[in-house]
């Protein structure tokens, strides 16, 4: 990992002009993230404008006043363009040439594959540096069916004409990078993700704990929400007044929903939908589950331990890079929703592994304040506008 230092005063007495460039600006984890940075950037002295090519910026309340410039291009409708519509991609390359000409960033920071194939380019040509960050597993990079290959090439080709440099989040991110890319991963810098020690604070010591489990995350398949449900009627047995929580939203919502009015789980599971308060909401959890059947740098998990709440997660892709077990959380095989339900139930009967997870969580997260991650990521800035 990147040693964190200062970073040297701006460049020539100017601050640095930076597009941070996102395909589309929903509440998620690696939206989170960006928002995270753009804000302690600005602080840095930095000229932040985020770019979001898309139609949605969800984070711009939080951002107001922050001296942060954003520009909601709203180059695409809401929703995914299929790669075999390139008359469509052409039209947002076009635009984006024309938008990076007039803004003239320094710096191009791209985030989430379609911003940089779409951008890449185009910021390069208008003299800016480039930098790519890899914030999760991507399929196309080594699945061999035709929209993979194609997405696969447009990558590839978008990284060259960028000439950008390469981040990824953790080291599982960083390999699979480099073997999709066929390149050797320590050419893939790796920058974690920020937390906010400021609003994830500890929440306040307590001898018993609330039975109830909160998962947070869009509520997709790889996100396994529905194996929390089966958890909890598990969990259920150990402790009938149970419950869990369920923060997001996205496309299984009707289904889980649906599953979760069955019993024994009737009443049991609540719905929150998509929230600003996380960190509060995690605070007053008993557990945080993360069941997901791969993540990048999972934010879920970062927030959890900064809360000093008591994290279950399963062992997966990115996320054994930040969880050990018995260290900072508990780590139960993918999709065995009965060794959830044991680790829980450990987790209420052993106030010491309690206390030990959560002094680890928090030793942890130290590791990943906001205001440090930022001062990497300019560090990287300055060394990139220095290269040749």
């Amino acid at each position: 990992m990147t040693a964190a230092h200062d970073p040297d005063p701006p460049k020539n007495g100017q601050a640095i002009r930076l597009a941070m460039v996102l395909p589309d600006m929903r509440r998620a984890g690696a939206e989170s993230v960006v928002a995270a940075l753009c804000r302690s950037l600005a602080h840095l002295g930095v000229e932040v404008h985020l770019v979001v090519i898309g139609p949605r910026c969800e984070y711009q309340d939080e951002l107001a006043n922050s001296g942060v410039h954003i520009h909601r291009l709203a180059l695409y409708e809401q929703g995914p363009i299929r790669f075999y519509r390139q008359d469509r991609h052409w039209r947002i390359r076009r635009q984006l040439w024309h938008f990076f000409r007039t803004l003239k960033p320094d710096i191009a920071h791209f985030h989430l594959m379609h911003s940089l194939v779409w951008g890449g380019a185009a910021a390069r040509a208008a003299g800016a540096k480039t930098l790519y960050t890899a914030h999760g597993r991507d399929p196309c990079l080594t699945a061999d069916d035709l929209p993979s290959r194609w997405r696969r090439l447009l990558y590839t080709r978008a990284i060259a004409a960028a000439r950008c440099r390469l981040l990824a989040v953790s080291p599982s991110v960083a390999h699979h990078q480099a073997q999709g890319l066929q390149q050797e991963p320590h050419t893939i810098l790796i920058q974690p993700n920020p937390v906010d020690l400021t609003a994830c604070h500890p929440a306040p010591y307590r001898s018993t704990l609330p039975e109830r489990a909160i998962m947070v995350g869009t509520l997709y398949p790889l996100k396994r929400v529905h194996m929390g449900l089966l958890a909890l009627r598990a969990w259920l047995e150990h402790a009938p007044a149970a419950e869990l929580w369920v923060a997001g939203d996205g496309a299984e919502r009707s289904r889980l929903e649906h599953q979760a009015q069955q019993p024994p789980l009737a009443g049991r599971v609540i719905f929150l939908g998509v929230r600003r308060d996380v960190p509060e909401l995690i605070r007053a959890a008993g557990v945080v589950w993360l069941l997901s059947e791969r993540e990048g740098m999972p934010m879920v998990a970062l927030e959890a331990m900064a809360s000093g709440i008591p994290l279950i997660a399963t062992q997966v892709f990115g996320t054994r890079d930040l969880v050990q077990h018995e260290v900072n959380g508990l780590l139960v095989p993918l999709d065995q929703p009965e060794a959830v339900a044991q680790a829980t139930h450990r987790l209420w009967l052993d106030s010491e592994l309690r206390q030990r997870l959560v002094a680890g969580g928090l030793a942890t997260v130290r590791r990943y304040e906001t205001g440090r991650i930022a001062k990497e990521h300019l560090a990287h800035y300055q060394q990139l506008l220095r290269d040749p």
